[in-house]
């Protein structure tokens, strides 16, 4: 789950406001200057079209209204079947991790089989890898096969950056962690 440095709005936040009509240009914008084209909450790669992605809103819209037009609580989310936004849905919880407000590195590890896990079982992290279904097992899947792709790699770590530009967070993981025994990087 990536951690969201929110930027100042673009110039034309205020027209989306009022009509909704800038919505693909407002996610471009998010995408580009947040997000390093990534799902904030898989991380999993988001197209230049759009077409695999949706604006969220991390406190929803219809449990939070004065927060419905805050450019804080906006997040470009992937629409994959079963996971993040679309299994989100309108869920909030005091206990989920907000990538806006809070660095998710805090809370969550991987595992080089793939899964995502709470440091410390720590319920804001349990909570949230069960509402986003971080742990579906496609995105497992996904997150061990670049696992062996970046041990396979470890000599040249300087060129991860050039060949994935999907899961920084795990990225990250692994080239803190391969040379270091720890408990997660042994699992």
């Amino acid at each position: 789950m990536l951690e969201i440095k929110k930027v100042e709005p673009p110039t034309f936040f205020k027209s989306w406001v009022k009509d909704k009509k800038d919505s693909q240009r407002l996610r471009e914008f998010i995408l580009e200057k947040e997000q390093q084209h990534v799902c904030c909450y898989c991380e999993k790669g988001i197209t230049p079209d759009n077409s695999d992605s949706h604006l969220d809103h991390v406190r929803p819209q219809h449990r939070f209204p004065k927060l419905k037009n805050d450019y804080r609580n906006l997040v470009v989310s992937c629409q994959t079947p079963g996971r993040c936004g679309i299994a989100k849905k309108s869920k909030f919880d005091d206990h989920f991790i907000v990538p806006t407000e809070e660095n998710p590195e805090d809370y969550l590890t991987y595992f080089i089989n793939g899964e995502i896990r709470a440091i410390d079982n720590n319920k804001k992290a349990n909570v949230t890898i069960e509402m986003l279904n971080l742990n579906a097992p496609r995105l497992v899947e996904v997150r061990r096969a670049l696992f062996r792709q970046l041990n396979d790699m470890k000599n040249s770590i300087a060129d991860f950056e050039i060949y994935f530009n999907e899961y920084p967070t795990f990225i990250k993981y692994f080239k803190e962690s391969f040379n270091k025994p720890t408990e997660h990087a042994s699992r």
